[in-house]
């Protein structure tokens, strides 16, 4: 990868199973080589540091500096996620300098051709880096590039067809995630969104077919498929598709035995519970979940509404304006305090806290429409109006904008 670069992408299988076929035998055998160049490279590395002369300080640094950056990531320890080509970029300095240090030995013509054969391979590793940061131009674009360039991981495809779910493109998603299915038949994130895929088509019996079928897993799907718990909560919203509240319950319990401390689960659950028997009975399980998790913007918004649809106003404040805090980007919760100060008759108060949303999202149109709707129920018909004109300009430079492109 640092020599020759020709094949570069997101991910790759570093562990083959060698017992599988000759073809993944083939590929172990090439792992071995792999290891064999390594204690080569190693040896080198030693001699050079070792080895007497002007630039030996050089080389040892070079020599120390890659193995010390290297060594984390060399197989010799297990990782918590999948071996990346971008942790190279630490190890590659020391490896360079290495070099460098061996150069500056070499005769005076011998320096002039390693300097011309640097200038080359600069010129073209950085016209090729500037060729490969297209792929980066959206996430459909990185995704195929990916997949073109011999990355085709079932991680890859499902993203890809995710893509194409989310514009509506849904046959080019389930032809994806059904191929992927048939490389690898126990992915629970392909069946799960080609379940999703088919209830909104109205196949629903396949659909929960998919899901039965890995609604349990194993250990070691749970940890090769973190968001398994999906899941349950997909087949919990069949349930209630079928009015059936008590059996999506069902579910959703045992995904929070499952899955404790999973913010979907206990949203999903507190929201089933709000709608059977009210937020009174709701609330214990928001409350436990942000006692013990004070950093959860989206929990503390989610006990906010609770408090509010029980009628506790400080409380539901106190749950908002913590939530601000927690995120300085988000608007929702001085959203929701503006809106319930107007349902209380409290104008001053929700224009205060609108304009604070407003400053924090000042290109956003929704922030002066609600803004104008504040002024407007205030008896400001003139403010109110001239909130409006900020959506139409907004407008207007966006419809401009399309017109170029």
């Amino acid at each position: 990868l640092m020599v020759w670069p020709a094949n570069l992408h997101m991910e790759r299988d570093v562990t083959p199973d060698s017992l599988s076929d000759k073809s993944h035998w083939r590929q172990s055998i090439q792992a071995e080589y792999l290891s064999i160049a390594g204690l080569l490279l190693a040896a080198i590395l030693l001699y050079g540091a070792s080895r007497r002369g002007s630039a030996r300080p050089i080389r040892i640094l070079g020599a120390g500096w890659f193995l010390i950056a290297y060594l984390p990531i060399s197989n010799l320890f297990n990782l918590n996620a999948t071996v990346a080509e971008h942790w190279l970029y630490l190890p590659s300095v020391g490896f360079l300098v290495f070099v460098a240090g061996c150069c500056l030995e070499l005769p005076l013509l011998g320096r002039r051709v390693v300097l011309a054969v640097t200038c080359a391979a600069v010129l073209g590793l950085g016209t090729r880096s500037f060729i490969r940061s297209t792929d980066w131009a959206s996430a459909e674009t990185f995704y195929r590039r990916t997949l073109l360039a011999g990355g085709g991981s079932v991680r890859v495809c499902v993203n890809l067809a995710t893509i194409y779910s989310g514009r509506g493109e849904k046959a080019r998603a389930e032809s994806i995630l059904r191929t992927v299915l048939k490389v690898d038949p126990n992915y629970l994130l392909a069946r799960n969104n080609l379940s999703s895929l088919l209830s909104q088509r109205g196949e629903k019996a396949e659909a929960e077919k998919l899901l039965n079928s890995t609604s349990k897993p194993t250990l070691e799907q749970r940890v090769s498929s973190p968001r398994a718990w999906t899941t349950r909560l997909n087949l919990a919203a069949l349930a209630r598709a079928r009015n059936d509240d008590e059996g999506a319950l069902a579910i959703v319990d045992e995904a929070s035995r499952d899955y404790p401390g999973i913010w979907g689960v206990v949203r999903c659950k507190a929201e089933l519970i709000r709608t059977m028997r009210g937020p009174e009975a709701a609330l214990p399980i928001m409350e436990e979940f942000t006692r013990n998790r004070w950093w959860h913007c989206e929990a503390f918004i989610a006990l906010g509404r609770l408090f509010c649809e029980m009628g506790d106003v400080a409380h539901a404040e106190d749950a908002w304006r913590h939530a601000s805090w927690l995120d300085v980007h988000d608007v929702e919760a001085f959203n929701l305090m503006a809106q319930m100060d107007v349902r209380l008759g409290r104008f001053g108060d929700a224009i205060k806290v609108q304009r604070r949303a407003l400053s924090r999202q000042p290109g956003q149109p929704r922030q002066y429409l609600i803004l104008s709707d504040i002024l407007e129920k205030m008896g400001r018909p003139d403010e109110a109006r001239a909130a409006l004109a900020q959506v139409s300009e907004m407008k207007a430079i966006a419809d401009a904008s399309a017109g170029i492109n």
